[in-house]
């Protein structure tokens, strides 16, 4: 079992923040993202201050959730397998839905 997060033995090639960014070029300028504790989630803001979390679950899938509501989904990517711009574009299509 790895003891510190550099010891991890999987490496993604781009962090869940980055996934989030890509997803403001889909949203709109009024959208706002913030990363998580060491990129392992993303943090997006409409422009009426609902907060969304990006991240990863136990089982390894890709979800967003609306974390004001609670409401979530899941996609159907694998964190660190497709382009962040992609998987931005995804997420800016189901975020409506989770209102």
């Amino acid at each position: 079992m790895a003891r510190s997060y550099f010891e991890q033995s999987r490496q993604q090639s781009h962090s869940l923040y980055t996934v989030a960014r890509a997803a403001l070029e889909f949203l709109g300028d009024q959208w706002t993202v913030l990363p998580g504790p060491w990129g392992t989630t993303g943090h997006l803001r409409s422009p009426d201050r609902v907060p969304f979390t990006v991240g990863v679950c136990e089982a390894g899938h890709l979800y967003l959730r609306n974390d004001f509501a609670g409401d979530s989904t899941h996609l159907p990517y694998e964190p660190d397998g497709a382009d962040p711009a992609f998987i931005g574009r995804a997420i800016a299509e189901v975020i409506g839905d989770l209102y």
